[in-house]
């Protein structure tokens, strides 16, 4: 009995100094050990062209009361509208995207600073008109068509693909064949070997990133002497992959 109690006295020591030692017991060794690892992000583009065009016209009428500057930029907006209708093609649109009514102040610079006071002398009315449209080889008629049925402002021009999901596929196909070269690359230089994917989780795939080709200012039908050439190009999707190998 006195050697049964002596055996665990001497355990319970010997585990008590394992803990203050910081050491784990024996039964424990290894546990928790973390996977060698290497981390990479693949970065994946891809190019295609652009099948729709988004464009946006303003129209803008100052009068010396509101009724008149609403209704008129209200008659000039129509007429651009049935215009456009005639040219963005089947499965265009031509649609309101924003109407605004601002007053127009005036101050009498001849009054002495304190004395001045910005008082009302008209209003802006502003129709604002976004169109759709699958033609795009007819983007510069349509800046034409409107500038010419009365539009004062061409508010922008851009290019993308009403279906994405293709060239977002590739792109994550290219982002996933980047992230397996760098892999690779690295355990070479560090005299690994890769033992298959641990982890893949996508970091970010974005639309195809439309394309700005051209940003319009105030102009005036007259000054149209000859046909605005338009260029789609192309536009470009990217996809980041990250991805962990095991090594060993």
């Amino acid at each position: 009995m006195a050697i049964g109690r002596s055996l665990r006295m001497l355990s319970v020591i010997g585990l008590c100094l394992a803990v203050v030692s910081g050491r784990p017991p024996l039964a424990a060794a290894g546990e928790g050990a973390k996977a060698r690892s290497i981390t990479v992000i693949g970065i994946g583009r891809e190019r295609g062209t652009p099948d729709t065009a988004q464009l946006q016209f303003a129209i803008e009428h100052t009068a010396p009361s509101a009724q008149v500057a609403s209704q008129a930029a209200a008659k000039t907006a129509a007429q651009v509208m049935e215009a456009l209708r005639k040219e963005v093609g089947s499965g265009g649109r031509v649609e309101t995207a924003g109407f605004s009514l601002n007053p127009v102040y005036r101050t009498d610079d001849r009054l002495p600073p304190r004395e001045r006071k910005p008082e009302i002398v008209g209003y802006t009315a502003v129709n604002q008109i976004a169109v759709h449209t699958r033609r795009v080889e007819n983007a510069g008629t349509l800046i034409d068509t409107a500038i010419a049925a009365g539009a004062a402002r061409v508010g922008g021009l851009s290019f993308s693909i009403e279906d994405a999901a293709p060239v977002q596929a590739r792109a994550l196909k290219a982002a996933g064949a980047d992230a397996a070269a760098q892999a690779t690359a690295i355990a070479e230089a560090l005299h690994v070997s890769l033992k298959g994917v641990l982890e893949a989780s996508t970091e970010w795939a974005a639309r195809p990133m439309p394309q700005q080709r051209w940003a319009g200012v105030a102009m005036a039908a007259e000054a149209m002497t000859a046909a605005t050439p338009i260029e789609p190009g192309e536009v470009t999707t990217e996809a980041r992959l990250r991805v962990t190998y095991g090594v060993e």
